[in-house]
């Protein structure tokens, strides 16, 4: 009872949001704001979006040997549901991606995923100030490893796992309008050279011009977060040697202050008096 409840709701909303789904895709020829819907089903074929008229939707079928959608075919707003969707958003500063029409509806109205990448892409950038441009290098390249590998295994809808070319990948990150962006070029030099230093490590393999995961990419991506968590240790470890440097001279400072007090060399009262009178501390304490 409850799935067929759930199942009405997805559908209601598939109907409500795919005329803006289609009227907004790619075809727009708007790099910086565009929609594109893929779906899978049970026989692990992939499709893609193309139209919604007449309450049915217009899907295409990819082919493995083309390496393009072809095959279009109608169905219907159950057939849709019954299928695993991805919805992507191409926005300026990146694809958002969401699993279902569930999690693109309530985002559509909180803009919660928005939010949240936009903050982790300021915090990417504020951290990346901070690090030598050898280590942002090589956060880059583990980076698209990681993508890639996670992509083979876990297979959304939008990932067709033959192998990828450097195009694939662009779009992958990127956008199918990525070509049409101004900083086109500067996508593909550094998706290029990524992918031939993972080749020339063994952790990809090239073949004419489609490269694969190899296993060897784990133990890579595995040594990698090896040495991170290292390095994650060792930062922790440093702050906490500060700090009980300054309790350890806090500390000092105190036991000198009450055994030069014992000796009459110093009036701890005055002392007392002269910070408590000092502006900052007098505000502090009308706070408190």
């Amino acid at each position: 009872m409850l799935d067929g409840k759930m199942a009405s709701l997805r559908q209601t909303l598939w109907r409500k949001r795919l005329p803006m789904l289609v009227a907004k895709d790619a075809r727009t020829e708007n790099p910086y704001n565009y929609y594109s819907v893929h779906l899978v089903d049970v026989a692990h074929q992939r499709y893609q979006l193309v139209d919604w008229q007449d309450d049915t939707a217009l899907i295409a079928r990819w082919d493995y040997d083309a390496h393009e959608y072809t095959d279009e075919r109608r169905i219907t707003l159950a057939e849709l549901d019954e299928m695993e969707a991805e919805i992507i958003h191409h926005r300026r500063y990146g694809p958002v991606s969401f699993g279902g029409i569930l999690g693109f509806n309530l985002s559509y109205y909180t803009r919660f995923v928005y939010i949240k990448t936009l903050i982790s892409r300021g915090k990417g950038k504020f951290v990346s100030a901070f690090f030598a441009s050898k280590e942002l290098k090589s956060r880059d390249r583990i980076a698209l490893l990681n993508l890639l590998v996670n992509e083979y295994i876990q297979q959304r809808p939008s990932k067709l796992n033959t192998g990828v070319t450097v195009e694939e990948v662009i779009e992958l990150l990127y956008g199918k309008l990525w070509y049409k962006h101004i900083r086109n070029e500067e996508f593909r030099r550094k998706v290029t050279l990524l992918l031939k230093s993972l080749v020339i490590t063994e952790d990809l393999l090239q073949k004419e011009d489609r490269y694969f995961v190899q296993p060897k990419s784990i133990a890579t991506i595995v040594d990698y977060e090896k040495d991170e968590r290292r390095s994650e240790q060792q930062v922790r470890m440093q702050k906490n040697l500060v700090r009980l440097m300054l309790i350890i001279t806090a500390s000092t400072l105190m036991i000198t202050l009450a055994l030069l007090s014992l000796a009459g060399v110093v009036d701890l009262h005055k002392i007392w008096h002269a910070i408590v009178n000092l502006k900052p501390i007098r505000v502090l304490f009308k706070l408190i």
